[in-house]
């Protein structure tokens, strides 16, 4: 009687280890934007909001993602900052300017990840991907 109680469990065991190891590999495989975008500076090269392009609102401004998570917006002299984070698992970045500017404001949102290239990086408003768009690219 203890022998197939036995088996049964060892099979339950070798399952449920494949199966945790499936998982955890779809949440780990995804590339990671962190150790691109916090290399150098940034410009707004796309941004597209409820379908209309509104780049030109981004003209002059550049983008700096520090390690620490401070991202600093700088058009000029003035410089504007705020934080930034990367959610791995979800796949998406927050960002968070401290401003009343409503060019910048607009890019304080989560933003899915949806390229990352030598290029730039491509992202999709998490809330609505259909209706928002940012694309940046380095300086």
């Amino acid at each position: 009687m203890k022998k197939p109680v036995l088996l049964f469990a060892i099979k339950c065991s070798v399952i449920l280890y494949f199966a945790a190891c499936t998982s955890i590999d779809e949440y780990t495989t995804a590339d990671s934007a962190t150790p691109r975008v916090t290399q150098g500076t940034w410009k707004v090269n796309l941004f597209i909001e409820a379908e209309n392009d509104n780049t030109k609102v981004f003209d002059g401004y550049t983008l700096t993602f520090q390690p620490s998570g401070k991202i600093i917006a700088a058009k000029n002299t003035e410089e504007i900052t705020g934080n930034w984070s990367e959610d791995n698992i979800q796949n998406r970045i927050t960002i968070n300017l401290d401003t009343k500017d409503p060019a910048l404001a607009k890019l304080n949102k989560y933003w899915n990840i949806s390229n990352i290239s030598n290029a730039g990086l491509s992202f999709q408003n998490a809330e609505n991907p259909s209706s928002g768009w940012l694309q940046i690219t380095s300086l």
